[in-house]
């Protein structure tokens, strides 16, 4: 008779603790092992450089940047010659135009020269001591309704007027009364004055001031001494001036002057400012 099978005994609670403990400490073996092997730093034999400070040097050009003192180059007695008028409008430069007021191309040329972007002034005939037809000048003889009157009407005859300078007036600026009757009326009408300075006497700028009317005056004239040669001396003389100072300067319609501004049109552009005349005049600070 075969002998009775032994039983197993069953592990008290102390053994499965200890195989319990034993495969725990199993898994964290294995994955202490099989650990990804961190890469060793590399060891530069270079230290690191002082990263240089960016030094910003001005751009070639603007050490040669023109100094911006406002010019101003006003061409008068237009209306007269279109065809040589229309050619001061294609030379590409900031010019002004002051046109009289019967010359009998005034309201055509006017109108062209703003819709261009040109600045327009009425050019106004006022008496001169050595002139003898004065029939379209405003005379030294009439009384102060006529005078206003006169330049009412001279300033309607030029479209787009925005200031006025005078035709001759070597008489008639440096009388008092009278001068100071027609800045009151261009005043009244909301436009500036700029004093051609045709004589030494003028009295514009002390009644300008008084009357508190925005204003400039000429200080060089382009073409007063006829000829392409004295028109390019004056200009060296312009441009000296306007590096230092504003300065306005006043030329005619000739084809010598023509001819000049076309030879010193890059040195116009380059060397110095030149902006519209009420520009000048609002910078210039002129007047009180």
């Amino acid at each position: 008779m075969p002998s009775p099978k032994r039983k197993r005994p069953v592990p008290s609670a102390l053994g499965w603790a200890f195989w319990l403990f034993f495969i725990i400490l199993t898994i964290l073996t294995a994955l202490w092992i099989l650990r990804p092997l961190k890469k060793p730093p590399q060891i530069t034999s270079r230290a690191p450089s002082k990263t240089k400070k960016k030094v910003s040097r001005p751009h070639p050009e603007a050490r040669k940047r023109k100094p911006y003192h406002p010019a101003c180059i006003i061409i008068d007695d237009m209306g007269q010659n279109p065809g040589l008028e229309r050619e001061f409008f294609r030379l590409g430069l900031v010019l002004n135009f002051s046109f009289l007021p019967e010359a009998p191309f005034t309201k055509r040329l006017a109108t062209e020269a703003y819709a261009r972007g040109f600045e327009v002034l009425v050019h106004l005939p006022l008496e001169a001591r050595k002139v003898r037809d004065h029939s379209h000048f405003i005379s030294l003889r009439l009384n102060e309704v006529e005078v206003k009157r006169r330049v009412r009407e001279a300033i309607k005859r030029v479209p787009y007027a925005i200031g006025v300078n005078h035709h001759m007036g070597s008489a008639f600026t440096a009388d008092r009364k009278h001068m100071r009757w027609v800045l009151e009326e261009v005043k009244k009408l909301g436009l500036f004055y700029v004093d051609s300075r045709t004589t030494r006497k003028t009295v514009i700028p002390e009644l300008a001031r008084e009357l508190h009317l925005p204003f400039a005056e000429r200080r060089i004239f382009l073409d007063h001494q006829k000829g392409y040669q004295m028109v390019c001396k004056a200009l060296e003389k312009f441009l000296e001036r306007a590096r230092k100072e504003p300065v306005l300067a006043i030329a005619h319609p000739h084809p010598y002057t023509l001819k000049a501004l076309r030879v010193f049109r890059p040195r116009l552009k380059k060397e110095i400012t030149l902006v519209p005349v009420s520009v000048f005049v609002k910078k210039g600070k002129f007047y009180d």
